[in-house]
């Protein structure tokens, strides 16, 4: 039958709505895919504060060439140390003041506890003004000993239970602030400050000492910075974030703009995806034992602990001049052999573990003289995300702790100029292992190759990015 013009004319009009109908679906499949993106964006004119750095705590009872200390500070972006002596080791002290040196690193010097000859039988300061000597005396000792103190913290935590009473009560730790200040400066040491009080934790309740309201107005004055650990049980998971909010809220009520430094923090979490590992306080032993086949492993080996202490590094970056001090660089052979305590970034042969791994992937990738932006809502699912930049360069990673992949899209607000891919990398790793083979995760990278595009509609350069489960990412970009 011959076809008549109408026909072909109906059949040309079916074929036309048959394609805009997949075009159609096809926008419409494609808006819905692109729907299902987890949304992470920066304002990059919104700064939180310049970013100051790192700090870490370094063992002075054992000091190795292996740990090649100043490569490990320089990939770290350590900025201070905070330390306690031990011992007359000068050697290896004057070894590690010189690799520190060299990076213009300050030193803080801290104490576990208060010698006994200034103390009641209950553990209580009872000569201040002998304890104030003392500090100022171990100043003099070390600047004779050529590793002048920059910083000193006059107790670690005073707010810990020892015996049955504070070693030292808020009203005594701001007389003993005065009186160590008077000493100093007869000894002219105008230079070396006091920071403090070095509490335990964040922990500001009606029912405790505040310990920073009973300072009066010239203590207050005179400490550079507030030092406070971050390791309470309360903590969710592990995590940091709650805690230091609601310490930031009570220095604003009190109106103290001072800077922060969080001398001691990592996680305190040791349950991962519903596996626990050995506790850092308290490893294990594997292998034969009645051999020299023996060898540590706790959480500090895997991958979800490092991915814990990386996003809360993240975390407390996010609050303007916080210095986030990672708990201990490295294990030391007193701490393993003895206290079966390995909460080092580095093992006892100097070797990396998945912790150090990730963080320096982050910060000797970190812009210099840079400031910090914080994502414009809240992430979740088991992200985090923080950028870095200065006037020619972006930084941005978003971190997934989940076990599954996560499609999300990255937004940059606020570039005032044309912005182009550096690098990127995603790093991970093939396999976790589990705690009874007792082996150390291995870090994975992956390079990317991203598409960046500009949304002139939102003023934004957009890519899109599918995380592994329990990954990192981190994006260099600069400006043409």
């Amino acid at each position: 039958m011959r076809k008549t013009p109408f026909f072909k004319l109906s059949m040309r009009a079916l074929i036309i709505i048959l394609v805009l109908g997949m075009m159609w679906s096809c926008s419409f499949f494609g808006d819905r895919k692109k729907g299902q993106y987890i949304p992470i964006e920066f304002d990059l004119q919104q700064e939180i504060g310049p970013f100051e750095g790192l700090g870490a705590n370094v063992p002075l009872s054992f000091y190795s060439r292996r740990m090649k200390v100043l490569q490990t500070f320089n990939e770290l972006g350590i900025k201070y140390i905070r330390v306690k002596r031990e011992a007359e080791n000068w050697d290896d002290i004057l070894a590690l003041r010189a690799s520190t040196s060299r990076l213009g690193i300050k030193w803080i010097y801290s104490l576990d506890a208060i010698p006994v000859e200034f103390l009641d039988d209950y553990g209580k300061l009872t000569d201040v003004t002998g304890f104030a000597g003392w500090w100022a005396e171990e100043v003099d000792e070390l600047l004779y000993q050529d590793v002048p103190a920059d910083y000193i913290e006059l107790l670690d935590g005073p707010d810990v239970l020892r015996g049955d009473s504070l070693a030292l009560s808020s009203d005594l730790y701001n007389e003993l602030i005065h009186a160590t200040r008077t000493e100093l400066d007869l000894r002219d040491f105008q230079n070396v400050a006091i920071v403090g009080p070095g509490l335990s934790s964040t922990n500001i309740d009606n029912d405790l000492e505040t310990w920073y309201m009973d300072l009066d107005q010239a203590s207050f004055d005179m400490l550079p910075f507030w030092s406070v650990q971050i390791w309470e049980d309360r903590h969710t998971s592990g995590q940091v974030g709650v805690a230091l909010e609601d310490l930031f809220d009570y220095l604003e009520e009190i109106e103290s703009s001072k800077p922060l430094l969080v001398t001691a923090f990592a996680t305190s979490e040791t349950k991962f995806n519903e596996i626990q590992y050995p506790d850092p306080n308290k490893y294990d032993i594997l292998g034969n034992l009645n051999t020299f086949e023996t060898y540590y492993y706790s959480a500090t080996f895997t991958l979800p602990y490092a991915l814990r202490v990386y996003s809360n590094t993240l975390d407390l970056l996010k609050h303007k001049q916080v210095v986030p001090f990672l708990y201990q660089l490295y294990d030391a052979p007193a701490d393993v052999k003895y206290k079966k305590r390995s909460w080092g970034l580095l093992d006892l042969n100097g070797g990396e573990k998945p912790v150090f791994s990730v963080l320096s992937h982050l910060m000797k990738r970190v812009p210099k003289r840079s400031t910090i932006i914080s994502t414009l809502q809240p992430t979740q699912d088991g992200l985090n995300a923080l950028s870095f930049k200065n006037q020619d360069e972006v930084l941005v990673t978003v971190l997934n702790e989940g076990l599954e992949s996560k499609s999300i899209q990255v937004s940059l607000r606020g570039a005032d100029r044309k912005l182009e891919i550096k690098s990127a990398a995603l790093h991970f790793s093939l396999g976790i292992f589990p705690p009874d083979q007792g082996k150390q995760d291995i870090v994975e990278t992956e390079e990317l190759e991203l598409k960046l595009r500009s949304d002139d509609a939102n003023d934004s350069y957009v890519f899109t990015l599918m995380l592994k489960p329990q990954s990192i990412f981190v994006g260099e970009f600069q400006y043409k």
